[in-house]
């Protein structure tokens, strides 16, 4: 009887230990669980510019594949002097950006451009698309957060179509120094984001305007490819940077009826589902 017993008891521990067992197995299986890997998103790539389909009509540039079109266009301040605008939209410019400011190279004065109004007034009587550029030099974020804050004043009961662009360049004065010797990368960057995220918040769209040796000089590409770039570069089939364009400047020497100086032209290259007629 007692064998019986121990032999019970036995088998009673035995089968409440492989209960227990199978109980901790279960747990850690469930708290050691791996998730599944995600599935992998594999975004499509961006559409990039087949710069050999660039179509070139009388010096001026147009493209045209299964997701861009383009529009051709120039950029003049007061250096181009008079303009007869009814001749340049015959001519077959589309858009136009002219210069509406500067600040100056050494005395960090902000003035407008000496005939940014006439321009103005002769690019919206004859139905061209109208932007504008600010040529910075600004020193830190406090002058170029000045810079935006003079544009939004001067854009005042005026109406434009483009996005509002940042130009900051070398100045080299035979003379004296630029105001703008010793900034760095960094600062130049910071200086870029704070107009541009200035003017996003008023609502405006915004670009960069920049050429090959200041974008590898002076900007920390990676932060100011977030934004459109306006690319300057001539006298070359291709443009030399490693980050899209959203507008090329091609030449400084063009030649445009209803102007008299050279001027700068440019192709804009459009997505096609975000062209507005």
């Amino acid at each position: 009887m007692k064998n019986d017993k121990i032999r019970k008891l036995e088998i009673a521990v035995v089968l409440l230990f492989v209960f227990f067992a199978l109980l901790i197995m279960i747990g850690r299986r469930f708290l050691n669980k791996e998730e599944e890997p995600p599935q992998e998103i594999i975004e499509e790539n961006e559409p990039v510019i087949d710069y050999s389909k660039i179509e070139v009509i009388s010096g001026k540039y147009y493209y045209e594949d299964d997701n861009f079109s383009s529009s051709f266009g120039i950029d003049v301040s007061e250096f181009q002097d008079d303009i007869d605008w009814k001749k340049v939209k015959e001519d077959g410019v589309e858009f136009v950006y002219l210069r509406i400011g500067r600040r100056g190279a050494t005395t960090g004065l902000i003035y407008e451009d000496g005939k940014f109004l006439q321009n103005y007034e002769g690019v919206k009587q004859n139905g061209l698309k109208l932007g504008v550029y600010f040529f910075s030099q600004a020193k830190d974020e406090a002058e170029a957060l000045e810079e935006a804050a003079w544009v939004k004043e001067h854009l005042k009961g005026k109406q434009i179509d483009l996005p509002i662009v940042y130009d900051c360049e070398e100045v080299i004065l035979e003379d004296e120094p630029s105001r703008l010797d010793g900034i760095e990368k960094e600062q130049h960057t910071k200086n870029t984001i704070a107009f541009l995220e200035d003017m996003k918040k008023s609502g405006y769209d915004v670009m960069v305007y920049t050429y090959l040796y200041w974008a590898d000089t002076y900007y920390d590409m990676e932060q100011i490819s977030k934004y459109p770039i306006w690319f300057a570069q001539y006298d070359t089939e291709v443009p030399k940077l490693d980050w899209p364009i959203s507008i090329w400047q091609y030449s400084n020497q063009g030649t445009i009826n209803g102007i008299n100086e050279p001027t700068d032209l440019n192709v804009m290259f459009i997505r096609k589902n975000d062209r507005s007629e």
